[in-house]
């Protein structure tokens, strides 16, 4: 390439100096009243310059070819590189019992969403879901990326869960949203009521009495979800938790819906309001 380069420095330095020779000829030839001298000079001059940058176009023309085939090559060779990582990251997750699958720049995980981004400025998100809850972000390593996910898979449906207790706590929650919205046992209330009732319930003594932002403790979208999406049994005695799915309405705000996972995994359905019926 450098025998290229240097051909294409000079035909370049050659239509840089016969542009500024043309202008001269401009002038001389625009000039009032006009010198024969002046003309004969400068066109002259032009001419020649122009001469000598005949050849740009082919000089261009090789080096064109030469750096898009260079380029070409440093893009497949990136496209095997972010291939290998992408396979170390499955390989790596396979060891914790997820399945990867998906093509780059979007891979699944369980219940995750991989979101790699390349460049000079590459991470990796990981979501919960189909990108509707940021989780982390990481740097483009196989490792950190297989490690993190695997600890927030560990965090939100691993251990022991008490789903009596759970549907306990929900149940508790409903009949405070009942009370709060006017309505009557076994009808709906909006999801995302519980949601909050359900956080109230989990606050320190402290906070109730001193409910103050930093003795706070948080009970989010993310728990709440989770913890429905690991439900096995909807039942209570004799009282049965159901979700009503979202219209397509309902899920523009935030507060009007929430997603839950089928499981550990990347599907989910959208809810907009719940309610505990008797059954049997």
């Amino acid at each position: 390439m450098d025998e290229g380069l240097e051909r294409f420095r000079k035909a370049a330095k050659a239509v840089a100096a016969a542009g500024k020779a043309v202008d001269a000829a401009h002038k001389a030839l625009t000039r009032q009243p006009t010198s024969a001298l002046a003309v004969l000079e400068q066109a002259g001059k032009a001419a020649r310059l122009l001469e000598a940058a005949i050849g740009m176009d082919a000089a261009a023309a090789a080096l064109s070819g030469e750096l898009s085939a260079r380029a070409d090559a440093a893009e497949a060779e990136l496209e095997r590189e972010r291939a290998v990582m992408a396979g170390r990251v499955a390989t790596l997750l396979q060891a914790h019992g997820l399945h990867v699958e998906g093509n780059l720049p979007l891979l699944r995980a369980g219940s995750f969403t991989l979101e790699l981004t390349f460049g000079t400025k590459g991470q990796c998100l990981v979501w919960l879901g189909p990108k509707k809850i940021r989780l982390a972000a990481c740097g483009l390593d196989a490792e950190v990326i297989a490690t993190r996910v695997a600890e927030l898979d560990a965090q939100l449906f691993g251990g022991e869960f008490d789903e009596a207790a759970f549907l306990a706590d929900l149940e508790r929650a409903y009949r405070v949203a009942l009370l709060r919205t006017g309505h009557a046992a076994g009808e709906r209330v909006p999801i995302t009521l519980l949601l909050a009732e359900v956080a109230f319930q989990r606050q320190d003594p402290a906070f109730l009495a001193d409910p103050r932002r930093e003795l706070f403790t948080t009970y989010g979208r993310l728990e709440l979800a989770t913890r429905l999406a690991r439900l096995r049994s909807r039942r209570l005695g004799p009282l049965e938790l159901r979700l009503e799915v979202a219209t397509m309405a309902q899920t523009r705000r935030p507060e009007d819906y929430l997603w839950v996972p089928h499981g550990r995994s990347v599907e989910g359905t959208n809810y907009s309001t719940a309610c505990f019926a008797r059954v049997g």
